[in-house]
């Protein structure tokens, strides 16, 4: 049978007594690691760029179609209606996340002016800032000339910049979030070394997007309202001119012996009647598409802009500088515990 063993609580003490006075012995190793936690983040911190935090949140309203009669009574006249007979949507879910930080979006954006730049774009601006100007084989320029109305067409070369320039920004740059997994809610964050760069991308990325966004939600519904008013005036213009024509054939006071003379104001009569009637219906299926189309149109309402001066999102000297040293001091008393147990 084994013998148990019996712990003596003043065997306890006497070795924590022991393990503090080595502590003491090892002041300097400690202080060593407390030194070192505490110099490495602050030099790591001298060595970081600035990162300035531009946020951008809004709310994206997406409005249900339930637009079957319409659809419907659209077909009748040989219209499609598409997406608005639907309650689909192309942004429906987390697309326009994918949409926002698309290529053609952020090019978009980059291509845009700094006011009171001469010209100047924000791609101009990032390769200065980002050093990556500097590492191209050859200088580039996307400046727009201030007598040009419409900005020249790109090279081959400016095109290839341009997208190295997306690829970082696309995932170093900026990022974009719901700020609820189940709500409308989205956040654009464009974190950068340059306040202006920062501030003018978050909010131009969202002014692009939301351009884009309705042009190709409504797109169908606008080119629909623009085929039907076509058609409405055109049937204007012949019911105006069959109105004219009838009135012409008008006889105050005929002769029984030629009533035949009548015959014409009678059938333009008929073809002006048709005519209103096929008119009141294209009006009225185009009063209906616009309505359609306004109730289609996506709404974006803004909740938070970013405004100077922005906050450097790197961390402090002090958090950093604390952390460093509590880390370095329990390293170091590991470290010493370690020692001590393998005596």
């Amino acid at each position: 049978m084994a013998e148990k063993k019996t712990i003596v609580l003043g065997d306890v003490i006497e070795s924590i007594k022991r393990f503090f006075s080595y502590l003491r012995s090892q002041f300097k190793l400690i202080a060593l690691f407390a030194v070192i936690g505490l110099v490495l983040p602050l030099i790591y911190r001298a060595l970081q760029k600035p990162a300035y935090a531009a946020s951008t949140t809004f709310i994206l309203e997406e409005k249900s179609a339930n637009g079957g009669g319409l659809a419907g009574l659209a077909s009748q006249v040989g219209l499609d209606l598409g997406s608005l007979g639907s309650g689909s949507s192309l942004f429906t879910g987390d697309n326009i996340l994918d949409i926002i930080k698309s290529r053609v979006i952020i090019e978009k954006v980059l291509l845009t002016p700094i006011s009171g730049n001469a010209g100047k774009t924000l791609a101009d601006l990032y390769l200065e800032f980002s050093g990556l100007g500097e590492r191209l084989p050859a200088p580039v320029s996307f400046a727009i000339p201030a007598a040009s109305v419409v900005a020249p067409a790109h090279t081959v070369y400016q095109d290839s910049v341009l997208y190295v320039m997306y690829e970082q920004i696309a995932k170093k740059n900026v990022s974009v979030d719901r700020l609820n997994k189940k709500g409308s809610i989205f956040k654009i964050v464009t974190v950068s070394q340059n306040q202006v760069f920062s501030k003018n991308f978050a909010e131009r990325l969202l002014k692009e997007t939301t351009t884009y966004y309705v042009n190709v939600k409504t797109s169908n519904a606008a080119a629909n309202v623009k085929r039907l008013q076509a058609r409405g005036d055109s049937l204007l213009r012949v019911l105006n001119a069959k109105s004219y024509n009838a009135a012409s054939f008008q006889i105050l006071d005929p002769n029984v012996a030629f009533k035949s003379m009548s015959v014409p104001a009678e059938v333009s009569s008929r073809d002006k009647s048709i005519v209103f009637s096929i008119y009141a219906e294209v009006t009225k299926n185009l009063e209906m598409s616009r309505i359609a189309l306004v109730s289609q149109t996506p709404v974006i309402q803004l909740l938070d802009v970013p405004k100077f001066p922005l906050m450097d999102d790197r961390k402090s000297y002090v958090f950093l500088g604390f952390a460093g040293l509590l880390g370095g001091l329990l390293v170091g008393f590991f470290l010493c515990l370690y020692l001590y147990t393998d005596k």
